[in-house]
């Protein structure tokens, strides 16, 4: 008799926990965040925790990926653009693309995004640098996207343009009041929470304003958006007054 009771018990548990396995897998964000392999820090990783990347010859809303290239490079693809989701620290924006096939394609801060056929299981990054074409995608506070106009640029979490300011020095901001009224600076909560994304050369810190927030520098000179860029891509602040420059890696 104790022998039946407990099968029947282990046989409701086992149950019970293969119901929940598919709402555990079905509630994972479209995007969150994963990282510490390889050195890379952290990353964004898809819904079945496989590591999403970028493709350099890619554009902002465009992806240059077809045929042999997207069988190796399966585009992260979704059934509807509603009820896309990011985890807990993933700043920016989600989206989607159509592709030629007519399938949805994930994107954030409107750059496609890839899975590699030689990752085999979460937590691998084997796509990393191939080629020196497809990259892990940071969470970062500074990462670089393609400009037709400038080459690689520096942007903010949200994917807009950075700039800086001929008229500061490295280590100081001379941009105050109305100045950073237009050109507000790229800030963060606290130096920890400071992240550039990977292959960057140079360094970034952090500089105290005079109001008590902290500005990120890069290789010692502070970092702004423009008030006038409105999406991303946009790089109408370079060369305003000959003083104010697109930041480049």
């Amino acid at each position: 008799m104790f022998k039946k009771l407990s099968f029947a018990v282990l046989l409701i548990v086992l149950v019970a926990a293969l119901a929940v396995i598919p709402a555990f897998a079905q509630d994972m964000p479209t995007l969150s965040v994963s990282g510490g392999t390889g050195g890379l820090g952290q990353y964004l990783v898809a819904s079945n925790g496989m590591t999403v990347y970028t493709f350099k010859r890619d554009t902002l809303g465009v992806s240059n990926c077809v045929d042999q290239c997207a069988t190796a490079w399966p585009p992260y693809t979704v059934e509807s653009a509603d009820g896309l989701t990011v985890g807990d620290g993933v700043p920016g924006e989600i989206g989607t693309i159509e592709r030629a096939d007519g399938t949805l394609q994930v994107t954030y801060n409107d750059l496609p995004l890839y899975f590699w056929q030689g990752d085999g299981q979460a937590g691998d990054v084997n796509g990393h640098n191939f080629r020196t074409n497809w990259l892990v995608v940071p969470p970062a506070t500074v990462y670089t996207v393609g400009s037709a106009d400038h080459g690689y640029i520096l942007v903010g979490p949200t994917g807009m343009t950075l700039y800086t300011f001929d008229n500061d020095e490295p280590g100081v901001s001379n941009c105050s009041g109305d100045c950073a009224f237009r050109w507000p600076p790229l800030t963060v909560a606290d130096a920890n929470a400071l992240t550039a994304a990977v292959n960057i050369p140079g360094s970034f810190g952090t500089i105290d304003r005079g109001d008590g927030t902290l500005q990120v520098t890069y290789n010692g000179w502070p970092l702004y958006y423009w008030m006038n860029d409105s999406a991303r891509g946009e790089t109408t602040g370079d060369a305003v007054g000959e003083v104010w420059w697109v930041a480049v890696p």
